[in-house]
């Protein structure tokens, strides 16, 4: 086991020991909608491109247009031509979608952005924000119900 590996797992052990009745949540951060919008055009533009690739279709002849170099070697290569068309517009369309976002919130109020800062926070600077949000949560507790 990578010592790296066995190090994460004991300090996991530790933070859920520290926090037994913290509840630990992902969901996803979407994007702009442009960007959305630009991922989703792009998923069904690369559908309609092998789509023409596998039948043979040239698209330019409809535009009057001699088809380019690119075109006639898809023509030949047509697994490949798919392929390149598939992997190359998924990337594009992750990178649309990605965005980077990392936020935690504790009782639905933020405590640490990565969109905002830039970074993900250390182990010990997620204990310390944590600690710090529970003794101030306990200590506005006590003052709106101080025989509680």
């Amino acid at each position: 086991m990578d010592l790296d590996i066995l190090s994460q797992n004991i300090s996991d052990l530790h933070f859920l020991r520290r926090y037994p009745d913290i509840r630990i949540e992902g969901e996803n951060y979407l994007p702009v909608p442009i960007y959305r919008h630009i991922a989703s055009f792009l998923s069904m533009f690369k559908l309609l491109v092998i789509g023409l690739i596998i039948i043979g279709k040239d698209p330019f002849a409809f535009f009057g247009v001699q088809a380019p170099g690119i075109w006639e070697w898809g023509q030949q290569n047509k697994i490949y031509a798919c392929m390149m068309v598939f992997f190359f517009s998924n990337m594009i369309e992750n990178q649309l979608m990605s965005t980077g976002a990392f936020e935690i919130t504790l009782n639905d109020v933020p405590v640490w952005s990565k969109l905002e800062s830039g970074h993900l926070p250390s182990m010990q600077q997620l204990v310390q924000i944590l600690d710090n949000e529970m003794k101030m949560n306990v200590h506005m507790n006590t003052r709106t119900h101080p025989h509680s």
